[in-house]
């Protein structure tokens, strides 16, 4: 299974009109049927024939949430599974652009890590859904709904196993 950053254009996204916050998948320059929420494409990852979609909400200088949607689509830009990350600190103002999203690392044949805010996050992306009851979950011992504040988001089924690696210590002036 091969896996890459994508950097040439192959998936892209366009702004729907009339939708405020909402963007079409296009693949290699044709539109899809499928939209996303979110307007700006932060990252795009090649996993064998399935595209791993890093989206948020940010215009220029502007990010409207401290948040990032996460979306598995296949080859034709049908949504798999969708993921959202947020930041936890409900302290911070909600206009604040400090957060970071960056330092992506693929480890092959499934797995990515990367940096959100002050913690770093591991994705293993699974070729089949696997359900909660399931072997899977017993023997890797998995946190897997606790990634967003502690709130469960997905019970049911996931493709997308998200945990946080380490929370990293910040100082002051926002230095690691």
């Amino acid at each position: 299974m091969t896996m890459r950053i994508i950097e040439d254009g192959t998936v892209t996204l366009k702004r729907v009109r009339f939708r405020f916050q909402r963007s079409r998948i296009c693949i290699n320059g044709h539109r899809t049927w499928f939209t996303v929420d979110g307007i700006k494409l932060e990252k795009a990852i090649q996993i064998g024939s399935r595209y791993l979609l890093f989206v948020s909400s940010n215009e220029g200088d502007i990010n409207w949430a401290k948040s990032c949607d996460i979306y598995l689509i296949n080859q034709s830009g049908r949504i798999l599974e969708r993921k959202i990350i947020r930041d936890e600190n409900e302290e911070d103002e909600l206009w604040d652009d400090s957060w970071v999203l960056g330092r992506f690392n693929l480890i092959p044949p499934n797995m990515i890590t990367f940096r959100f805010d002050d913690k770093v996050y591991s994705i293993e992306v699974l070729d089949k859904p696997v359900y909660p009851w399931s072997d899977y979950y017993k023997n890797n011992k998995n946190n897997n709904f606790y990634y967003d504040g502690g709130r469960i988001l997905s019970l049911v089924r996931n493709r997308l196993q998200i945990n946080i690696i380490k929370n990293l210590n910040l100082t002051s002036d926002g230095k690691i």
